[in-house]
């Protein structure tokens, strides 16, 4: 356990200063939209005082795109030019919709069952020929030969979210999915959004990946990041060209040449309050460290997995060893909205989503590494 990591857990008066959501609430909805910290929050704020009486410029931020750039691609293993600023999973993956170039009789494999997001940016493409398949979903990780058994000779992208929005079932060995699907000239796409800063994701083996930084990462909703591998640049299409998507930007001209890295998915201006407190919350994420936070996170899951399971009720994965950092639960005699407003009438946060089907309504728990064990043992007092 890394010191900035102990020290929260065992002075509460410095989690609540850190963690201000920490005085009120037992916080398990970071699957969601999470609480901010305090120094994000005092990244943005003391922006906003600053340009109220300075005006809102470059001066005031330097070298805020290029440190944001540089902390994500460190936690994602790969090299800060190839990852492009974006304000959402959604608008990330809409632009690798966009990017490729489809020819009719072209086939899209994609998890089922998945968040909207996942599956939404590709369903235009029925109209340029591109046949949209999907992989049914099942409460066990997904392995690499349960995708590659899909893929055929027409699969020209596979896409995947690195865990499950509702149960969190986990993507096993990304690394060894998107070799093996090179190896057969597919490329992959990845959302990653419900384990970027929770677990190690390692971008280097896949084409693109896609997060938001309102989940895991503890940051403002609107802002994220989209990895593109390099070698892939030259043959896609910038789908949104604007004025930053050039390589000199402050030349003020348009036609100058696109950027030569994944900067030139970025059209325009940067939502700068989202940047700021995207990267607040990778640097404090880098200060506790991502081994840290995946322990403390691992550890967590055996014990929800265990006090819920002795309490009755069904737990997707409960005998997997290696889970994401969602732990989502149900009885069929328990009404899981009913459950969710007695716990949060408790000061316990957490949410409700289903999949397809009757009964299937889920109690989501997604604890981060600042939970402590007085934190679950509200949750079972309230159980």
């Amino acid at each position: 356990m890394s010191a900035p990591l102990e020290r929260l857990l065992r002075d509460a008066a410095h989690r609540a200063e850190v963690f201000p959501v920490t005085r009120d609430r037992t916080f398990l909805a970071h699957a969601a939209v999470a609480p901010l910290p305090r120094p994000v929050v005092d990244a943005v704020t003391g922006y906003l005082h600053r340009a109220a009486g300075e005006g809102q410029f470059d001066l005031l931020c330097p070298g805020l795109a290029d440190d944001t750039r540089r902390l994500a691609a460190d936690l994602l293993r790969v090299d800060a030019d190839e990852i492009a600023l974006s304000p959402s999973t959604s608008a990330s993956l809409g632009t690798v919709a966009g990017a490729l170039r489809w020819r009719a009789g072209d086939r899209v494999l994609v998890l089922a069952d998945d968040f909207p997001s996942l599956l939404l940016p590709w369903a235009g493409l029925r109209e340029q020929g591109v046949e949209v398949a999907t992989l049914p979903y099942r409460d066990a990780p997904l392995g690499s030969d349960e995708v590659l058994g899909a893929v055929d000779d027409r699969t020209r992208l596979v896409v995947v979210s690195t865990a499950h929005f509702v149960t969190g079932r986990p993507v096993v060995d990304l690394s060894g999915l998107g070799r093996a699907l090179r190896g057969r000239s597919v490329l992959l796409a990845v959302d990653a959004i419900q384990t970027l800063g929770a677990f190690p994701v390692d971008a280097r083996d896949v084409d693109f990946l896609a997060a938001d930084g309102h989940k895991w990462l503890l940051a403002p909703a609107g802002m994220g990041v989209l990895y593109v591998r390099r070698a892939l640049l030259d043959q896609l299409r910038v789908p949104a060209v604007g004025w930053h998507s050039l390589e000199d930007p402050k030349r003020y001209a348009a036609d100058g040449p696109l950027a030569e890295d994944a900067r030139r998915f970025e059209p325009g201006s940067l939502n700068v309050l989202g940047l700021l407190g995207l990267r607040a919350a990778l640097t404090l994420l880098a200060e506790v460290g991502l081994p840290a936070v995946t322990d403390r996170l691992r550890s967590l899951r055996g014990t929800l997995v265990a006090g819920l399971t002795g309490r009755g009720y069904h737990v997707p994965g409960a005998d997997v060893a290696r889970w994401s950092g969602i732990t989502a639960f149900r009885r069929d005699d328990v009404d899981a909205d009913v459950l969710a407003r007695h716990l949060l009438a408790g000061g316990v946060v957490t949410s409700v989503r289903r999949l397809p089907g009757p009964g299937t309504d889920h109690i989501r728990l997604a604890p981060h590494y600042y939970t402590t064990d007085d934190d679950l043992e509200r949750l079972w007092e309230r159980l």
